[in-house]
């Protein structure tokens, strides 16, 4: 399975057949940034500069590869970090505005969340940060999965059943309790989550 920032670009360089790393500029910000975040522009922070969605009203992206920061949840680039009112920066906004990651800077490798975020709060959507057991760099992760997932060739139905060559776990993480993680087949050209079967385009 997938652990770290690192492991999860090499995996996405593969599926994409794109070659990283695409390192951005050096991060200079007063707020304090997460060691995951300073690998993620490493490898791959070119994207907040260069990458541009489709013109047109679907979130769309020329490339999975293009899409891996704002591709369906967008990874706020460090230097619009901010400092709240309750001393969290949020790092990670969900497309709609559903849920948000945070980290507390004095903590940065704990996972915070709010909104109606999957860990089976159900009618229970508090505006109010909470901690997980995870770190940002479980949810960075997570977000570069999805976004990159939504940006290839994916087909849904809620009711199909997990195929049966997508046995071996991608990523999976206790803390998304309402999510069965991410599962791939042997010849990594398949991927399931969530009722999506994904392949490369």
């Amino acid at each position: 399975m997938l652990k770290t920032i690192d492991e999860a670009c090499d995996f996405i360089s593969e599926w994409c057949g794109e070659e990283v790393p695409h390192p951005g500029e050096p991060l200079t910000t007063s707020v304090a940034v997460p060691h995951c975040v300073f690998r993620l522009n490493a490898r791959v922070g070119e994207l907040w500069r260069s990458a541009k969605r489709i013109p047109g009203p679907l979130l769309e992206y020329a490339t999975p590869f293009l899409g891996l920061l704002e591709g369906q949840d967008r990874i706020l680039h460090p230097s619009n970090y901010v400092v709240d009112a309750n001393g969290i920066v949020a790092f990670v906004y969900e497309n709609q505005g559903v849920w948000q990651y945070g980290f507390n800077p004095d903590r940065m490798d704990r996972l915070l969340v709010r909104g109606d975020w999957c860990d089976g709060l159900r009618g229970d959507f508090s505006a109010e940060w909470r901690e997980v057991e995870a770190t940002t760099e479980d949810a960075l992760i997570c977000t570069l999965l999805i976004n990159m997932c939504m940006q290839s060739d994916n087909n849904w139905d809620d009711n199909a059943p997990k195929p049966e060559s997508a046995r071996i776990a991608l990523w999976k993480h206790p803390a998304w309790s309402d999510f069965d993680g991410f599962w791939i087949n042997d010849e990594r050209t398949l991927i399931y989550f969530s009722g999506w079967q994904v392949r490369r385009r």
